[in-house]
């Protein structure tokens, strides 16, 4: 099986993506309108999580660009077309698009973590110091790791000059190197966002309020594992796909990449729609006394002549 094998139809692929899009971007626009309905001052989450959805675009962009050039060198490889005279530097072309988006996939999911810690650490301010000295020690996690991803795309062919020459990386140690890069930033991604999770909510148990908002703030914090569920289904079908014996297929891997980074921001966006229902609740609550009977005004405020 080669690189250029595909499992998902192009319409199929397309179709999937500008979904994901359009998913993706009706929660950042919601996001958005919840800050301007409600204004108050960007924090370090703010920008962290729109740069992540720029990224995202960008990335799903390039995919939308490469894919009919992916699927017209495979139908040369299959022997459905006969090759033409640019078929060579179609393949440079898919080359430097995946290059570049592996590299932007993982600033996507990276960016989306650095928002949830920078969220964390307003919520962490002013506590013991273990917990903040936890904080930092996920951050330096997630830093190392990045460059571990970054660097694992690089040392994936034995040369640059072999990355960037059509079937020059392609032997059993550049095959091996891919799919262990795979494996390994699927695994620090796993374990970074179950770090992430665990952050707060040793904080939230201890914190005085009813159980019932105890497990609502928990629930919202382990949203991480629908993240890792995705993540899970990309590198099991990836991986299946591509088996030990050659490297991963485009369209298989584009087709994940997105769909993984969509999510990722959906959930990058939950905190804010959060606090907006928390406000919602809290104004909800001011307009009852404590009996649960709805508040009248006072009779100083009524019209009519006392009886």
């Amino acid at each position: 099986m080669s690189s250029t094998e595909n499992y998902v139809t192009q319409a199929s692929l397309l179709d999937t993506t500008y979904a994901m899009i359009a998913l993706t971007s009706t929660f950042m626009v919601a996001r958005i309108s919840i800050q301007v309905l409600h204004p108050k001052k960007l924090a370090a989450e703010d920008y962290l999580i729109y740069l992540a959805y720029i990224l995202y675009i960008i990335m799903a962009v390039l995919y939308i660009l490469v894919t009919p050039t992916i699927y017209k060198t495979s139908a040369v490889t299959a022997g459905r077309i006969p090759p033409y005279a640019t078929i060579m530097a179609d393949y440079l072309f898919i080359i430097k698009i995946f290059f570049v988006n592996t590299e932007v996939f993982w600033l996507v999911l990276w960016s989306v973590k650095f928002s949830l810690l920078a969220f964390y650490r307003r919520l962490l301010a002013g506590l013991h110091t273990v917990y903040i000295k936890l904080w930092w020690g996920v951050l330096v996690f997630c830093i190392v790791t990045l460059i571990g991803c970054i660097v694992s795309n690089f040392t994936s062919c034995s040369s640059m000059h072999a990355w960037f020459t059509p079937g020059a990386c392609a032997t059993p140690r550049d095959v091996q190197a891919q799919i262990a890069s795979l494996y390994y930033s699927y695994a620090v991604d796993v374990l970074s966002d179950l770090m992430i999770m665990g952050l707060p909510i040793q904080l939230i148990w201890k914190l005085q309020m009813p159980w019932s908002q105890k497990i609502s703030v928990i629930a919202l914090f382990c949203t991480g594992f629908v993240c890792i569920t995705f993540a899970t289904l990309r590198v099991v079908e990836v991986g299946m796909k591509s088996g030990s014996s050659s490297t991963p297929s485009s369209s298989w891997l584009a087709l994940w990449a997105v769909i993984e980074c969509s999510i990722a921001i959906i959930i990058g966006c939950c905190p804010a729609f959060a606090a907006l229902y928390r406000q919602a609740r809290n104004t909800q609550k001011a307009s009852y006394d404590p009996r649960g009977y709805s508040k009248q005004p006072s009779d100083s405020h009524r019209s009519g002549t006392p009886v």
